[in-house]
């Protein structure tokens, strides 16, 4: 995440970075890492004493449905926070993983790096024992009501073995009356093509730089912006933190 560089102008924004520990699978199915998430979140809020619409969550593959599943927690007030944690500025989801209760195509995207027999142990391992897939509820956030969420940008990858989950996300989001989205979908290019090194993948430089595009036009857009607006987002010099939860 250091090549950050919209290029909106010549101001700099500078960001910190705060990644999570939180607890996974198979030790930890849903939905413990979706309660690690939002108490990351209360965690920014609480103890950082930031205010929400200084943060955006930022999530990949699983990682991108775990952030949905997050944002649909948050809205609808499942957290220890009373009455309810106010939402956080915007979203970024990059080949997101948000469709736990159907059986994909074994046969399609050859070139995917993910693979059927991968995709079905993750979800085995994802989902709670002895319950019907259509009692996950925010695991599968395709499911889900999409609306009253902050702006969203959905990068999908043709070639990703998730495409269609990335797919029939934005279709839910449209049929929900949702406006605030943005949906950037790349042609042929693998699954978190984005997270490639540049000197292996130099399209990679692409996907970053859509993703920095939308970050600096919603922090621009905050309340809370200090300084300038119309500015660069740039991590080189940015603060990582870790929260490791306890044990369950």
């Amino acid at each position: 995440m250091r090549e950050l560089s919209p290029q909106a102008s010549n101001e700099n924004i500078t960001i910190d970075l705060f990644i999570a520990n939180y607890r996974k699978i198979p030790e930890h199915p849903f939905p413990v890492p979706v309660e690690d998430a939002v108490t990351m979140y209360e965690y920014l809020l609480q103890q950082e004493k930031l205010n929400s619409s200084q943060i955006m969550l930022i999530g990949d593959s699983a990682g991108g449905g775990l952030v949905m599943s997050t944002l649909l927690r948050v809205r609808d007030g499942k957290s220890s926070w009373k009455p309810k944690l106010p939402l956080p500025l915007a979203a970024i989801v990059a080949c997101p993983l948000v469709d736990l209760t159907v059986d994909d195509d074994k046969s399609k995207a050859p070139n995917c790096v993910l693979s059927s027999n991968l995709m079905a142990a993750s979800i085995e391992t994802y989902r709670p024992r002895g319950k019907s897939p259509h009692q996950w509820a925010d695991a599968s956030p395709v499911h889900c009501d999409l609306q009253a969420l902050p702006p969203i940008f959905l990068q999908a990858a043709s070639f990703d073995y998730l495409f269609d989950h990335a797919v029939r996300l934005a279709a839910k989001a449209k049929a929900d009356g949702v406006t605030n989205w943005e949906i950037d979908i790349h042609d042929e290019v693998t699954h978190v093509f984005m997270l490639f090194p540049t000197f292996v993948l130099p399209y990679a430089r692409v996907g970053i730089q859509r993703m920095a595009t939308f970050a600096a036009k919603q922090f621009l857009k905050s309340p809370t912006m200090h300084g300038k607006h119309n500015g660069m987002l740039k991590t080189d010099n940015a603060v990582t933190h870790s929260l490791a939860p306890s044990a369950a």
